[in-house]
């Protein structure tokens, strides 16, 4: 399936982020790239999720493959990121999973390598935390075009005793071009993403028990004296999602999600050739070859009409019916001209 799955961030410092994003590659990578796992990340076994079986061996891959982390790549600057808005360390090339069955490859980094795709996946991101919200601010919601994609977004909250209000605002979308496709796979992609997503909020909810028994942030803050807005705004807003949910390994976990999330969307459609009555316009083409002495097409002995001449006797009566019932018209307009 053609498709970016992305986890999205509310900012309150920097506004919207793209945290983590997977996408499809179907090009075969360069000989000799991403030949060496990246530390503490081996090969793992092979998985069977809901009946697909996957690689799901994670590694590094060079910028070769598309994560480059250079200036020139587009993404914000370094200046312009907090812990809160960083998923991968610095100079982390990202993850790559391998499908055999099909030999695609599933790539995740913090944002798409290729200039076009980040935009796209930028004002999805904007767009699914800030406009395009369903009522209370938390599900799923539909929207985008035929310029910038289709998006599938769910929109949810992670705890974090530390944040204004106790908790921060994420997002994952899903973007695709073929809007029919898309809407086809609501139900599916609605019960997987809730998953992941309850994961998410289940050990964040852990985490903030803890904070909360060790050292209530409520209580602290109903008795602290009063100050400036400005300055409680004291750097709270850089907190990662490894820190509030405290998975050290939680990236990886996703891009195995988001991958298995891609390959069974994609393989859960597929299309069938459905035989039926031919049409005129088939009858017309048999005509033909039955004229010139060609055997006709597969399907057609099957029918319950028999032989050629059972299919022509009844092309005949077709053509006559709907001579009959165009007569009427034709009398009508012969005997008032203005009727069109």
């Amino acid at each position: 399936m053609n498709a970016i799955v992305a986890l999205c961030h509310f900012c309150e410092l920097h506004g919207p982020r793209t945290l983590f994003c997977t996408e499809v590659l179907h090009a075969p990578l360069p000989q000799g790239a991403g030949n060496e796992d990246s530390p503490g990340q081996g090969e793992q076994a092979e998985e069977e999720e809901g009946g697909i079986q996957m690689s799901s061996r994670m590694r590094a891959h060079s910028p070769a493959e598309g994560a480059s982390v250079d200036s020139s790549s587009p993404g914000p600057k370094k200046s312009d990121m907090c812990e809160g808005c960083r998923s991968l360390a610095a100079g982390h090339p990202g993850y790559i999973s391998h499908d055999k069955e099909t030999s695609i490859k599933y790539v995740s980094h913090q944002h798409p390598s290729h200039p076009q795709l980040f935009s796209i996946v930028r004002q999805a991101c904007v767009r699914s935390l800030s406009c395009e919200v369903c009522p209370g601010r938390e599900g799923p919601i539909f929207f985008g075009d035929e310029q910038h994609g289709f998006v599938f977004s769910h929109t949810f909250f992670i705890k974090d005793s530390l944040a204004r209000g106790f908790q921060r605002w994420y997002s994952i979308i899903t973007i695709m071009m073929d809007r029919i496709y898309l809407i086809n796979s609501w139900p599916f992609l609605l019960g997987k993403v809730r998953g992941i997503i309850d994961e998410l909020q289940g050990k964040a909810l852990k985490v903030f028990e803890a904070e909360q028994f060790g050292c209530p942030q409520r209580a602290q803050r109903m008795n602290t004296a009063f100050t400036p807005f400005l300055h409680q705004r004291n750097g709270n807003a850089a907190r990662s999602l490894t820190s509030l949910t405290s998975d050290d390994n939680l990236w990886a976990c996703l891009h195995t999600s988001f991958a298995w999330l891609l390959k069974a969307c994609g393989s859960r459609l597929t299309e069938k050739l459905l035989e039926g009555a031919p049409t005129e316009d088939t009858l017309v083409q048999m005509e033909k070859l039955a004229g010139e002495g060609v055997p006709l097409p597969g399907p057609w002995p099957r029918w319950p009409w028999g032989s050629t001449s059972s299919l022509l006797s009844w092309q005949e009566e077709l053509r006559e019916g709907n001579a009959a019932l165009n007569q009427p018209r034709r009398s009508l307009r012969e005997a008032h001209p203005l009727i069109s």
